[in-house]
């Protein structure tokens, strides 16, 4: 029987990597230099949470900057990398070579540098944790709120244990961590908080493509496409962590960003090490092949500020709050994902018309990856009717980010021209479609409000139920209709159409609100503004107001917006 110091569980050869295979829908785990090989045959990477699928294929993207680095071409991209894949034998020669030329880095129990963790790493007390500090969906100190007790619990397999350790290293909460010794941060034998992992600070984008190798090509972009004029945003010194000298248990130099340094542009080199950045200081303990506990001390300390010509799979805000705070004239953070708000409200921000990615000046950057492709599509002529699905993965911490409190997982599909198209039309002709919508959930939020202050009722729970029956319908009907668009179509047609349909289901769902009035709504009633102004309110006024809202939303003349009966404020509460 092999003792621990014996124990060999090497990611590149042993199966870790859940998938889901396209012919049969066949779900099985697989090897990193299997993954690659069946890749084109894989629709799918899986996970115990669909956390782990955007760190893993992180993990994968980075091993493709590793092997083919970023100063690729366009032309190199779409025709030596996109279109051969892996049936190429050249380029899984070239895959296979680097995965094996690496492969002693990718060792889970290695006993001088184990995968992803730091060998020897102890406190001065030795303690060790138990899994719950390992797998993220058990709640931290509330056992009893999770379906993973007693054997669950007490061990896993190494094949989980590492796509957990992968995903901790991506979205570990903040909060005090144990104090690794050799760490000079640690004070009384506590490791004091230095923020969220890395990936926990974004609002992440995967573009799926047909089959697994479209996707990591899809989200594997070279360095062209970031233009003349942006300081410091070279990638020259980019390279996964495991290309880097053995991490130990005191933060990196150069990699660990001091606190007075946040938005140096120094510390984040490219997307290669910000993939595989190592938040956290890690070491699994193990019986054999079965991992029992973990300690988790703290790893690099880096903050997201100005990250956004290095990060690619995220998209960005001005701050003008870090602005000022951090007294720098551009501040750029990432957009993080609302986990209350669907994907297709925040359509509009992933368009371009002219790409204006790199300029200063606009207050909102999509991903690189997308900004990449439409420069692909420029400079192949690249016929880009092709069906993806834009994947949005995130994560809500809560109590000083020490705890996760929800996590974003939400889907798109459509046409890869609708992200990588030039002309401005696209973009507008969504923004309005988009916005179109909001407003006409809002007026049947102001519709129930109305009816509600008829029956001399309170209106918050009319309004709140009036926004979930507008967005519910609205989620698939939108979703249907992006799904449509393609490079034949024409826009202004397009948005003709949502118009339309639009308007249809406002109707319906108001005639739906206002056929659940009471008796008193109907008859209605007179209310006192905080103005002292007095107001009837009825059904049959609110559905008045409410049509002649829809037609200041939908009319394209807009001296045909005028109200027939003045509407109340919206902004003002009225008085019961």
């Amino acid at each position: 029987m092999l003792n621990n110091n014996e124990v060999s569980f090497n990611l590149m050869n042993r199966p870790w990597i859940p998938v889901t295979m396209l012919n049969n829908n066949e779900h099985r785990e697989l090897s990193i230099i299997e993954t690659f090989e069946r890749a084109c045959d894989i629709r799918s990477i899986d996970g115990e949470i669909p956390l782990q699928r955007f760190a893993i294929v992180r993990l994968l993207v980075a091993i493709l900057y590793g092997r083919f680095g970023s100063d690729i071409t366009a032309e190199e991209w779409k025709e030596d990398l996109y279109d051969a894949g892996t049936d190429d034998p050249d380029i899984m020669y070239a895959i296979r070579d680097y995965c094996e030329t690496w492969c002693w880095r990718f060792d889970l129990f290695d006993g001088k540098a184990p995968f992803y963790q730091v060998a020897g790493l102890h406190t001065a007390k030795h303690e060790v944790s138990g899994l719950e500090r390992l797998i993220l969906d058990v709640p931290s100190g509330e056992p009893l709120f999770t379906t993973r007790l007693g054997e669950g619990l007490r061990s896993i397999s190494a094949a989980e244990a590492a796509r957990w350790l992968v995903t901790v290293q991506a979205y570990d909460a903040s909060g005090i961590k144990s104090g690794a010794v050799g760490d000079p941060r640690v004070k009384g034998g506590k490791g004091y908080p230095i923020g969220v992992a890395w990936a926990g600070h974004l609002g992440g984008y995967l573009i799926e493509g047909a089959n697994l190798w479209q996707t990591l090509i899809l989200n594997f972009a070279g360095c062209e496409a970031l233009g003349l004029g942006i300081t410091n945003a070279h990638w020259s010194d980019d390279i996964p962590v495991w290309e880097r000298e053995l991490l130990e248990s005191h933060p990196a130099t150069g990699f660990d960003q001091p606190v007075e340094r946040t938005a140096d542009t120094s510390y984040f080199h490219g997307p290669a090490t910000l993939m595989t950045w190592q938040s956290r200081r890690m070491l699994l303990t193990h019986e054999g092949e079965m991992v029992t506990g973990v300690l988790v001390c703290n790893g690099d300390r880096l903050k997201p500020q100005n990250a956004q010509y290095f990060e690619t799979m995220t998209g960005w805000r001005r701050s003008p709050t870090q602005e000022k705070a951090l007294k720098r004239q551009v501040v750029y953070m990432p957009r993080k994902h609302d986990s209350a708000r669907a994907l297709w409200r925040g359509l509009p921000l992933l368009t371009s018309g002219e790409d204006t990615s790199n300029a200063n000046t606009d207050n909102a950057l999509r991903p690189y990856t997308m900004t990449w492709l439409s420069h692909v599509r420029s400079a192949m002529r690249w016929n880009d009717g092709i069906p993806i699905r834009l994947h949005a993965f995130g994560v809500e911490y809560g109590n000083n980010d020490a705890v996760i409190d929800a996590a974003v997982d939400d889907m798109l599909d459509l046409n890869l021209i609708v992200i990588t198209s030039r002309n401005p039309k696209m973009g507008q002709m969504l923004r309005q479609a988009v916005d179109n919508t909001d407003q006409g959930v809002s007026s049947l939020r102001t519709l129930a409000a109305n009816i509600a202050s008829a029956a001399g009722l309170p209106s918050e729970s009319a309004q709140r139920q009036a926004s979930e029956l507008g967005y519910t319908t609205f989620d698939r009907v939108f979703r249907q209709w992006v799904r449509g668009i393609d490079h034949d179509n024409d826009l202004y047609e397009l948005q003709t159409q949502w118009s339309r349909t639009a308007k249809t289901i406002l109707l319906r769902l108001a005639s739906q609100i206002m056929a659940q009035a009471s008796p008193q709504a109907i008859v209605g009633r007179d209310v006192t503004d905080s103005n002292g102004t007095v107001r009837h309110y009825s059904v049959a006024l609110a559905e008045i107001w409410f049509r002649s809202r829809l037609k200041s939303i939908f009319s394209t003349d807009a001296s045909a917006s005028g109200s027939v009966v003045p509407e109340p404020s919206q902004d003002k509460e009225t008085e019961q």
